[in-house]
């Protein structure tokens, strides 16, 4: 198959998602707890309960992942004026997550090897902290288009999103490929719409789920398969 675009998953595929949001959430939890003398156990299970809140009001939209939404309704919950707090610590929190943003090794050695092809990042989440992230990434080297899921109204894996991206690039189904760490949003989402798919799975169990996927571990062993 002869690719000429590529979808591109942006959290937890080119850089490590869940490690960079516990050093962020942590820098938050500590500045409440040096203001309020709060016990950060009740302040994270806090912080889960009013995520959770959130997800289940504003289920499958971008605006269920804004952390402002989830700093506000933690405030309430504790009965803090959350007017007072929730900008500052939102801001906090997205401070300390961009200077603690690591591209995983490999990631930008595959995107210089690829610069041929025609990228758009497929990505959850609300537009302006993403954009934030492709400017600290400097992805504009390497993508012209983006797609969020704010833009799109819709999340992965709906097929809308990844249609959206398809009309940005003026590519075929055939023409493309999507790269993601989810195996249910991004590999599985693409694959319904029969787009061939790249898994990052780091995990021991490396089986693919369906015949038009590869799982891979590693940038280094992801550039192996587009060399031409």
């Amino acid at each position: 198959m002869k690719i000429k675009g590529i979808l591109l998953d942006i959290d937890n595929t080119l850089y490590d998602y869940r490690k960079t949001h516990e050093i962020a959430l942590d820098a938050v939890f500590e500045f409440l707890i040096n203001r309020y003398s709060l016990n950060k156990e009740a302040l994270s299970s806090t912080y889960v309960a009013a995520r959770q809140q959130i997800h289940a009001e504003l289920s499958e939209t971008a605006a269920s992942h804004n952390r402002i939404l989830y700093f506000q309704r933690m405030f309430e919950i504790l009965k803090i004026n959350a007017l007072k707090h929730s900008l500052d610590v939102y801001n906090l929190y997205w401070d300390t997550f961009l200077d603690n943003l690591k591209v995983r090794e490999g990631a930008y050695d595959f995107l210089e090897h690829i610069k041929n092809k025609k990228i758009c990042l497929l990505t959850d989440l609300t537009a302006d902290i993403q954009h934030r992230k492709v400017q600290k990434m400097r992805l504009f080297d390497y993508a012209d288009y983006i797609v969020t899921s704010e833009e799109a109204g819709r999340e992965k894996p709906h097929p809308y999103i990844f249609m959206l991206a398809l009309q940005k690039l003026r590519l075929k189904i055939g023409d493309i490929c999507m790269i993601g760490d989810s195996l249910e949003k991004d590999i599985l989402g693409a694959v319904n719409l029969g787009i061939y798919s790249y898994w990052l799975n780091e995990s021991d169990n490396s089986t693919n789920p369906n015949k038009l996927v590869t799982a891979f571990k590693s940038f280094g062993e992801l550039i192996g398969y587009f060399n031409e």
